[in-house]
């Protein structure tokens, strides 16, 4: 009887562990680069499960899919974390996620308790839809040596190369000498706002006004353009904005932009939006109030290279439009090959950075997230073991065999 008994006991015990095994629901927050959400997006779907397993969904106030918007949710199962894992997607740019998980900052993330689906269907959320919690992750597309906050130093590791393309809008079409962004008319450009498009052409009689826009100042993309060009990381630029309000969406007319000094844009798919449309009659703000009407410009911007397929795409899918137009950079054309040979030089790592303290399940969801992120990049970034070139010392420095 007493043996019968302990067995009983000893069952139960095994029962309740194991009820409380699969009840346990371990949360992950990952913030930074909106330029990787996409991947991110993939490579989160596929470590939960993979489609039509994993559950989540999506904020479409900002952004029409999860690889697109600001703030997602996913659930599923991870090898090696017992019970549920829930993945929170806040993506702020990438040297704003590095600051945010370095000092423990909480970000805006759905609730754990927001429906999903394995349909992955959207939402409009509302601010009752959210509530702040520390990141323990972030993705970066610049290191953190590049990025405004260097202490403490945060442990990371390379998840793939990230090429950039500087691309102008689609007027720029009309301008077939209009192919090449170099170092010197980047520097000109961004520290004074435009330039005349004999820049770009060699032609004199071309005085049309080419105007800069780009990203804001928490952006992992300017920080590695910024450094690629010899500009400066942390030096100031002068720049456009298309009006987040009212945002041009689309191959119509760009109404308008504001000059917006060293602030910018706080999402690529913005700057890839207004790169579809023509600049003919464009009106100009500053602080709210339009200084200038009608003006026939031009726009200049850069882009992941994830986004210039967006960009440049025909904006109806049925001819004769075009989207924006794609420049060399230093006179070469950007090809996966031309990267991964050393040829191409517009590029930067993609990093995933990890709070000062994890716990255990982070650390394991962390080493199956890094090995599942190689075969989820799609256009995003290229694999690290495809390069034939390394950087050294960091966004900006030598490329070397």
């Amino acid at each position: 009887m007493k043996n019968t008994t302990k067995l009983i006991a000893t069952g139960f015990a095994a029962f309740t562990l194991a009820g409380a095994a699969y009840s346990q629901t371990t949360v992950v927050n990952i913030t930074g680069a909106t330029a990787f959400r996409a991947a991110a997006n993939t490579s989160i779907i596929a470590l939960l499960g993979g489609a039509g397993t994993t559950e989540y969904t999506f904020d479409t106030t900002t952004g029409a899919s999860a690889g697109a918007t600001n703030r997602a949710i996913y659930r599923g199962t991870v090898a090696g974390i017992p019970g549920t894992v829930i993945v929170r997607a806040s993506w702020s740019g990438s040297t704003a996620g590095i600051a945010a998980v370095a000092a423990g900052t909480p970000v805006q993330v759905l609730k754990t308790t927001t429906a999903m689906s394995t349909a992955g269907t959207g939402f409009a959320a509302v601010a009752g839809d959210f509530e702040t919690s520390p990141a323990s992750f972030a993705f970066s597309d610049v290191a953190q040596a590049a990025s405004t906050t260097l202490s403490p130093t945060l442990t990371g590791s390379t998840v793939g190369v990230v090429p950039f393309q500087f691309v102008a809008n689609q007027s720029a079409w009309d301008h077939a000498a209009m192919t090449n962004m170099n170092d010197q008319i980047m520097n000109a450009l961004y520290s004074t706002s435009e330039v005349p498009l004999h820049f770009f052409t060699g032609v004199a009689t071309d005085t049309k006004r080419v105007l800069a826009a780009g990203r804001n100042n928490g952006s992992g993309s300017r920080a590695t353009v910024l450094g690629e060009t010899q500009y400066g990381f942390f030096r100031a630029v002068q720049q456009f904005q298309n009006n987040q309000t009212t945002q041009h969406n689309g191959s119509g007319a760009i109404n308008r932009i504001d000059f917006v000094g060293n602030n910018g844009n706080s999402s690529n798919s913005f700057l890839a939006n207004l790169m579809k449309g023509t600049s003919n009659a464009v009106d100009l703000y500053d602080a709210g109030a339009a200084y200038e009407n009608d003006v026939d410009c031009l726009l200049v911007t850069y882009l992941t290279q994830s986004d210039v397929l967006n960009a440049v795409a025909d904006p109806d899918g049925a001819g004769p439009l075009r989207g924006a137009k794609a420049l060399t950079y230093n006179g070469v054309t950007y090809s996966e090959a031309a990267v991964q040979n050393g040829a191409y030089s517009l590029w930067g790592y993609q990093w995933l950075y990890q709070a000062p303290s994890i716990t255990a399940g982070e650390t394991t969801f962390r080493d199956v997230f890094l090995s599942t992120i190689p075969a989820n990049l799609g256009s995003a970034a290229i694999p690290i073991p495809t390069m034939n070139v390394t950087r050294s010392g960091g966004d900006g420095g030598p490329i070397l065999p």
